[in-house]
């Protein structure tokens, strides 16, 4: 809780928006690296007040679950969003006359002026908070997302044991974590892992770069180095119309990715070049696909390519558990006393509470406009889209995965078309795949729920299923509560984040002006037959991978870099991917896997000093340049 409640301040007040920018956020890594220095000083001078590895371990899993809940992770597009259709309504926009009888405005803020004035402008002296009139807006997206995450909760302990046992997923985030903090149960003052040299080689390879800029803010004739600069400053421009290539050096990408597999690595980043040439090429003829009218260009045709690999990937998982989930629906059916009832809870309480959360989201969707088709084919787009996120993050310890149409609302919209679409439906489709449900791109607790699993699954079982809702829970009511309090405190056209500024390409304009565009018919588009086919395209070249790799075990290309060709993170982080698919294959090409796990403390120091110079920065700006920090971390 005080986690999202710092996060908010940092971002909102203070202007420190770059602390939730993927699915594993500095917004919950700093304050982790931090403790763990901490508890080193405990162990060295007060040994008995230190924590042991398992509680460090708890407030690792703890903190990631509502890591990404804060700031322009969700919570800041949440607040503001459900208050815009009443303050930025106009004659122009003709939100009111087309729109507003079709909101639920159960889950909006009253348009009381009241309550929305001041939330923009600020609270005048003598003026209270009207709580009251958040009460039942927060409830029932509070309710929402709880089903959601109770969904992937279920999922994920559905399938934890055929990801360990049976495909040996390797866990990167994981063993991160578990190598930080093993030691901390050691008899000696100092945990191993921190003595190691090779641990302080790689720590000082990052932070050394940043002692040396954070010397260079006092004396301006030292020159600034660049090389952990954000990915547009990493620029390299190949031909007209071909995207760039991004250098960008990112080291926590590097540390915690050294632990995937080899294939998976290569996957990333070949097919990210693959992607550069076809989208260049493309682009460059100027080929499009589609009816006339409703044609995509070159990015719209490998986002259908991509999300048709998605759904191979999302089957595929299914299909190769399928051994495992006949056992499950054996468990679930003889009840608690199956052999096979070894997991976190029973697999009937988890199947019944499966069921139930997502009836609840079908019929939540269905209650804000949607048509009952409409709202199974989104609720399955959602669920596809999270749970390969959440195997493939588990998988890579690449936490940049962001899925190619999000949500799955820009494919629902292809596939159905939306002249075939009802105006509850827009409303509803335009909601769910806005920013204000259950986040942006970067997907709030589901990436978290498999290593939550992973890292406390064998300690006091049932309780870590139920420490899952209750660290998100918590989380949740923290960070939309210290929202509504900032803005009211600070006035929301005063707080520092796109969210809240009413520009009209702001995410939460430009949700109301899609919903007014679509429902009065602006360029409605049909079931296009040869957008399937390239859908069906990306289905097949990742069937085709796949199949490819369980025949061939010589075959280097996993199909998951399909999936993910032309998203944000592989985008900006490719380059750092390549390093470490570089370095991994030549030190086991060298020495081996002995000397891939020698060389392990290095990858593991990498991270931690980014996130100490970060730190150090930030300590440094806040007492001698609290008007004009330096910039140390973003995309």
């Amino acid at each position: 809780m005080a986690m999202c409640v710092y996060t908010n301040h940092a971002g909102l007040v203070m202007g420190s928006s770059s602390l939730v920018k993927s699915q594993y956020p500095m917004a919950m890594l700093l304050p982790f690296t931090l403790w763990i220095f901490a508890n080193i000083g405990l162990k060295l001078f007060t040994p008995r007040y230190a924590l042991s590895a398992t509680e460090l371990l708890v407030i690792y899993a703890m903190t990631w679950l509502a890591g990404v809940i804060p700031l322009e992770g969700w919570a800041a597009y949440l607040v503001s969003s459900i208050s815009v259709p009443t303050f930025y309504a106009s004659p122009e926009n003709r939100w009111e006359s087309i729109i507003f009888d079709r909101l639920p405005w159960w889950m909006f803020t009253e348009r009381a002026p009241g309550v929305i004035r001041p939330f923009y402008d600020g609270m005048a002296p003598g003026e209270t908070l009207p709580w009251a009139h958040w009460m039942r807006p927060l409830f029932w997206w509070t309710a929402i997302s709880l089903a959601v995450v109770g969904a992937g909760t279920c999922l994920c302990v559905i399938f934890q044991r055929q990801w360990e046992d049976a495909e040996r997923l390797t866990f990167p985030l994981a063993q991160f974590a578990t190598e930080l903090t093993s030691g901390f149960d050691e008899p000696g003052r100092v945990p191993t892992l921190f003595r190691n040299r090779i641990f302080w080689f790689g720590f000082f390879t990052v932070f050394g770069i940043f002692l040396w800029n954070i010397i260079g803010y006092f004396n301006h004739a030292l020159p600034h180095i660049t090389v952990y600069g954000g990915y547009l400053s990493k620029q390299v421009d190949l031909a007209r119309n071909f995207p760039p290539i991004y250098m960008r050096i990112l080291p926590p990408v590097i540390g915690l990715t050294y632990f995937c597999d080899l294939d998976i690595l290569f996957s990333f980043w070949f097919l990210r070049l693959v992607a550069i040439l076809k989208l260049g090429l493309m682009a460059r003829v100027g080929f499009t696909v589609g009816l006339k009218d409703q044609q995509v260009d070159s990015s719209g045709i490998v986002a259908l390519e991509s999300h048709g690999a998605l759904i191979v990937l999302a089957l595929w998982t299914f299909i190769v558990a399928r051994g495992h989930l006949h056992r499950v629906w054996i468990a679930i059916r003889h009840g608690r006393g199956h052999p096979y009832n070894d997991g976190v809870v029973p697999y009937r309480t988890v199947a019944v509470a499966l069921v139930v959360c997502t009836l609840f989201i079908v019929g939540w969707m269905m209650s804000i406009g949607m048509s009952i088709t409409i709202a199974l084919l989104q609720t399955a787009f959602l669920f596809t889209a999270y749970l390969t996120v959440a195997k493939f993050t588990a998988a890579s310890g690449f936490t940049h995965l962001l899925p190619v149409f999000a949500k799955g609302g820009g494919a629902l919209k292809q596939f159905v078309g939306t002249r075939n679409m009802l105006p509850g439906d827009f409303v509803g489709v335009e909601i769910v795949n806005s920013s204000q449900f259950f986040g942006n791109d970067r997907i709030p607790a589901w990436p978290a729920l498999p290593h939550h699993f992973r890292l406390l699954g064998d300690r006091s079982r049932p309780l870590v299923f139920w420490i899952a809702i209750l660290a998100f829970g918590a989380g949740l009511i923290a960070a939309f509560t210290s929202v509504v309090y900032l803005a009211y405190h600070e006035g929301g056209q005063n707080l520092h984040t796109a969210p809240f500024t009413g520009r009209s390409n702001s995410g939460a304009v430009r949700l109301y002006d899609n919903m007014t565009k679509q429902i009065i018919g602006d360029k409605p588009t049909a079931f296009d037959p040869a957008k399937m086919l390239v859908w069906m395209i990306g289905a097949l070249e990742a069937g085709l991978f796949v199949l490819l790799r369980n025949r061939l075990t010589w075959w280097p290309v996993h199909p998951i870099g399909l999936a993910f060709q032309n998203t944000t993170g592989s985008r900006a982080y490719a380059f750092s991917i390549f390093l470490t698919w570089f370095s991994k294959l030549a030190l086991l090409r060298i020495g081996g896997i002995a000397l891939y796990r020698r060389a392990a403390p290095y990858f593991i120091g990498l991270p931690i000093g980014y996130v100490t110079g970060i730190a150090v920065s930030s300590i440094v700006d806040l007492i001698w340049f609290p008007t004009g920090g330096h910039w140390t971390h973003g995309w």
